[in-house]
């Protein structure tokens, strides 16, 4: 796989999040894929193996976005398994709630598949909108 096509496969899984369906990420996973949002959040760890990120993140990205994540994407770079993505959110949250937060993805990959997926975003932001 080449990089032109593992960035499009990484934006693939990101575009995903907009109207999360577990067949979207069917194709794209390896079988131990691991999410893990990188800041420290209670109640918030890694989600390891892809049946359980197929089972779990569809249905509560819809419950958190209903309307979808708005989601932008800025910029995309892509070295050897590596891809790296910077994006932004403006939406309103299950909740009532304005969310607008800015991120940073890492997307490694082994062969043509997504093994891990690492999201750096504004946890402060995530805590006023999910935690008070």
């Amino acid at each position: 796989m080449n990089l032109e096509q593992q960035k499009e496969r990484a934006l693939t899984f990101l575009r995903g999040l907009e109207k999360p369906d577990a067949s979207t990420y069917q194709d794209l996973l390896a079988d131990d894929f691991e999410f893990e949002m990188m800041g420290r959040l209670p109640g918030v760890a890694p989600i390891r193996g892809k049946d359980a990120f197929l089972k779990s993140t569809p249905p509560m990205l819809k419950a958190m976005f209903p309307n979808g994540l708005n989601i932008k994407l800025i910029s995309v770079i892509a070295e050897g398994p590596h891809v790296a993505v910077q994006a932004e959110s403006d939406t309103t949250a299950g909740n009532g709630k304005k969310y607008a937060n800015r991120y940073h993805f890492y997307v490694l990959f082994k062969g043509d598949k997504i093994a891990q997926v690492r999201e750096y975003n504004d946890t402060n932001h995530v805590r006023e909108v999910f935690m008070s």
